[in-house]
């Protein structure tokens, strides 16, 4: 059962559980394999997925010539990129939590400062006639005539 390139053609896993028998880290590839397949990546965590030593003792007694190996590295840098993108997202939540409590503490304090600014000034009042000769007496000063 040999291709061309003289690789043996991976066949469906027998259960012979010689992957087993081997493993010197005493983990269950066939089960690892298996949880990988179905993107079951909690089942690959319980079954200790980053254990494995990747000795490839499991690819080389598999009678089925499943690249075992392959999938276990697969899986264990999948499992790492899924960490840190939830370690990212955790990170994102944190800050968008932090930025809503400041711009609500911000807003509370400018309720709380506004009040008190407006009464630490004292209440002017200007009439209209007022306004109108403080104008005047601009005009005359750009004109270069001084009252």
């Amino acid at each position: 059962m040999a291709i061309e390139s003289g690789h043996p053609t991976q066949q469906p896993c027998v259960h012979c559980g010689e992957c087993v028998r081997v493993c010197p880290d005493a983990l269950n590839p066939e089960t690892l394999f298996f949880a990988l397949v179905r993107d079951d990546f909690a089942s690959a965590r319980d079954g200790r997925l980053d254990a494995c030593s990747e000795c490839h003792r499991c690819v080389e007694v598999c009678p089925s010539h499943i690249p075992l190996l392959d999938w276990l590295r697969w899986g264990k840098s999948e499992q790492a990129a899924r960490a840190r993108a939830e370690a990212a997202r955790e990170r994102y939540l944190a800050r968008d939590a932090r930025l809503v409590r400041e711009r609500a503490e911000r807003a509370a304090a400018r309720r709380e400062v506004r009040p008190t600014v407006a009464a630490a000034l004292p209440a002017q009042t200007i009439s209209h006639a007022e306004v109108l000769a403080a104008i005047a007496r601009g005009k005359a000063r750009r004109r270069g005539k001084h009252p």
